[in-house]
C-alpha cells in the first residue's frame, strides 16, 4: 500500500508498506569454488631485477532458489483504496525459480620489478585473464526472429591488461633534532603508474537468462492492472489457498491490461565485463621546514563497459505528449490508462505481445572518475598524543540508462552526475593516550551533498518502468495554487536541511 504522510512542517513523504502472509518467499543460495595458484619469482645476480609469474585456475559453481510472490500481491495506491477494495495491479509468479550453474575462470601474470638506480625503480607486466561459462540459456527461435539476437549467448572472453609504475625518491629528509645522527631517508618520493585493471563476470550472470527463456518451462508469471485486477477475496485465500487467483479478471478475454506473456532476459553479443583505465600520481614527504608530513595523491579513472539493461520489447513510437511537464512523451495510448489508479497497462507500448520484458544485458555505458587528496600529519614525535588533516576534491560523471532513470525517451543514455558523485569532503583524526595505558581516538568527516534526482513511484511514460523523473513546476508559471503553495514548502524544507 501507496502511504502519504503530511508532516507539521507542511512537507510530506509517500512510502511503500508491506504486509501479509506470503510465506512461499524463501530463497537459498548454494556456492562452491576450487581455486588452484601458483607463483614463481627469479632474482637477476645484479639484485636489478625481480621477474614474477603468477597463475591460478578456478572453477566456480552455485545453485539459486528465487522463488518469491508464488502467492501474489495486490498493490494499493492509498489506505482508503484498501479500505475499499480497489487494487491498482496484482501479480503472482506461477513457477518455481530454481537454477544452478558455473563457470571456469583462469590468470596469467608475468611482471618485472626494475631497479634502475637507488632512486628509481620501475615496475611493469601484462596480466591474462578469462572465462568461459559452462552452461547457458536454452535457445529461443521466436526470440532470435523478432529481435534479431539469440537469448543463449554465453560472455567467454579472454582480457589483457598491462600496467607500469614508478617510484622516484630524491634529496635528503632534514635532520630531527631529537634523532640527531640518525639515518636521514629521502626528501621525498614520488610515485605513479597507468594501467588496466578488469574484473571478470560474474558467476550468477546467466542464471536469470537460464530462468527467463519465454519458453514454456521457464519462469511464468501474471501481472493485471486497472479493471484487469481480480477481485481480492481474503477469506477464501486464507481458507483455500488454490482459490488464489492464477489469471487475471476477466483472462478469456484479450484486454491490454492483463499480461500473461513471460518475461525474456539475454547477454547481448559484445557483453563483457567492465574494466578501468586508471592512472595516478603521489608525492609524499616533509613540508614548512620538516615539521608537517604531506601526502598529494591524484587519480584518474575510465571506467568502460559499464552495465546497462535495454528492453528490445518497447516500442518507442510516441502516441502523445503531456503539455504540462514540459512535453513529456508517452508511448502509450489514453486508452491504455486505467482512470480510476492511473496504472498503465502493462500489454501496451509492445513491439510483440507474446513476450513482456525483453531484457537485453548490455556493457556499452562509460564513467570517468577525477580525485585529489592532500593529507597532512605532524612530523614531531609525541606519545601522547597525534592527529591527521585530509582534504578530497572529487568529480564522478556517469552515462545512464534510459531504462535505469529516464524523462524521455529510454533508448537515449545520457551524461550526468553520479549519485555518489560528492564534491568536496574533510577528514580528521586525534588520538590521546592517557597515561600510556588507554588510547582514545576521534575521527570525523565533513562531506559535500550528493546529487538528488526525485523518482516518480509509478510508470508515466508508459516503457513499464516505474524510473521516471519527476517534473518540478515552477511556482510562479503554475496555475494550480495548491501545487505552487506545496512546492515552495518543500524548497523551503530542502533549505533548511542544507
Amino acid at each position: 500500500v501507496l502511504i502519504s504522510s503530511v508532516f507539521p512542517d507542511g512537507s510530506n513523504v509517500s512510502k511503500n508498506v508491506s504486509f501479509g502472509g506470503n510465506t512461499s518467499q524463501n530463497t537459498s543460495t548454494f556456492s562452491t569454488s576450487v581455486d588452484f595458484t601458483n607463483m614463481l619469482s627469479w632474482f637477476s645476480e645484479n639484485n636489478k631485477h625481480r621477474i614474477k609469474l603468477s597463475s591460478e585456475l578456478r572453477r566456480d559453481d552455485y545453485t539459486l532458489n528465487q522463488t518469491t510472490n508464488t502467492l501474489g500481491s495486490f498493490y494499493y495506491n492509498s489506505l482508503n483504496d484498501l479500505d475499499v477494495g480497489t487494487p491498482a495491479m496484482f501479480t503472482r509468479t506461477l513457477s518455481p525459480n530454481m537454477q544452478s550453474g558455473g563457470q571456469y575462470i583462469a590468470g596469467l601474470a608475468l611482471g618485472d620489478s626494475y631497479k634502475v638506480n637507488d632512486d628509481l625503480q620501475i615496475q611493469y607486466g601484462v596480466r591474462l585473464d578469462g572465462n568461459q561459462f559452462v552452461n547457458a540459456a536454452a535457445l529461443n527461435p521466436a526470440v532470435e526472429q523478432l529481435y534479431g539476437t539469440a537469448n543463449n549467448y554465453s560472455p567467454d572472453h579472454v582480457f589483457v591488461s598491462p600496467r607500469i609504475g614508478f617510484s622516484y625518491t630524491y634529496g635528503t629528509a632534514p635532520q630531527i633534532e631529537g634523532f640527531a645522527g640518525a639515518f636521514r631517508g629521502p626528501r621525498a618520493v614520488v610515485r605513479g603508474g597507468i594501467g588496466v585493471f578488469q574484473n571478470n563476470p560474474s558467476t550468477t550472470l546467466l542464471s536469470g537468462t537460464m530462468a527467463n527463456t519465454g519458453l514454456a518451462n521457464a519462469l511464468q508469471q501474471i501481472t493485471c492492472a486497472g479493471s484487469a485486477v481480480p477481485v481480492p477475496d481474503w477469506e477464501g485465500y486464507e481458507t483455500n489457498p488454490g482459490s488464489i487467483p492464477s489469471q487475471c479478471a476477466n483472462g478469456a478475454i484479450p484486454t491490454p491490461f492483463a499480461s500473461s506473456a513471460p518475461n525474456v532476459l539475454l547477454a547481448a553479443k559484445d557483453y563483457t565485463a567492465p574494466r578501468s583505465i586508471r592512472g595516478n600520481l603521489n608525492w609524499s614527504g616533509a613540508i614548512l621546514n620538516n615539521l608537517f608530513n604531506a601526502n598529494v595523491n591524484g587519480t584518474y579513472s575510465l571506467n568502460e563497459n559499464q552495465p546497462e539493461s535495454v528492453d528490445l520489447n518497447f516500442s518507442p513510437t510516441q502516441r502523445f505528449v503531456l503539455s504540462g511537464e514540459g512535453n513529456r512523451p508517452v508511448f502509450v495510448n489514453p486508452t491504455s490508462i486505467d482512470p480510476g489508479t492511473g496504472v498503465i497497462a502493462a500489454g501496451d507500448g509492445r513491439v510483440s505481445p507474446a513476450f513482456n520484458r525483453v531484457t537485453q544485458m548490455r556493457t556499452d555505458l562509460t564513467s570517468n572518475t577525477k580525485q585529489f587528496q592532500v593529507t597532512l600529519t605532524p612530523t614531531t614525535f609525541n606519545t601522547k598524543w597525534s592527529w591527521m588533516l585530509a582534504y578530497t576534491y572529487q568529480e564522478n560523471r556517469a552515462q545512464t540508462s534510459g531504462f535505469s532513470s529516464t524523462a524521455g525517451n529510454p533508448l537515449d543514455p545520457q551524461w550526468a552526475r553520479s549519485g555518489q558523485d560528492w564534491h568536496h569532503q574533510i577528514q580528521y583524526t586525534l588520538a590521546y593516550n592517557f597515561f600510556n595505558a588507554v588510547r582514545v581516538s576521534w575521527t570525523g568527516r565533513f562531506q559535500s551533498g550528493m546529487p538528488y534526482t526525485p523518482i516518480v513511484q509509478g510508470d508515466v511514460n508508459g516503457d513499464g518502468y516505474s524510473n521516471d523523473r519527476a517534473f518540478i513546476f515552477d511556482p510562479a508559471h503554475t496555475a494550480d495554487p495548491a501545487l505552487a503553495a506545496t512546492i515552495e514548502i518543500g524548497r523551503a524544507s530542502c533549505r533548511e536541511r542544507v
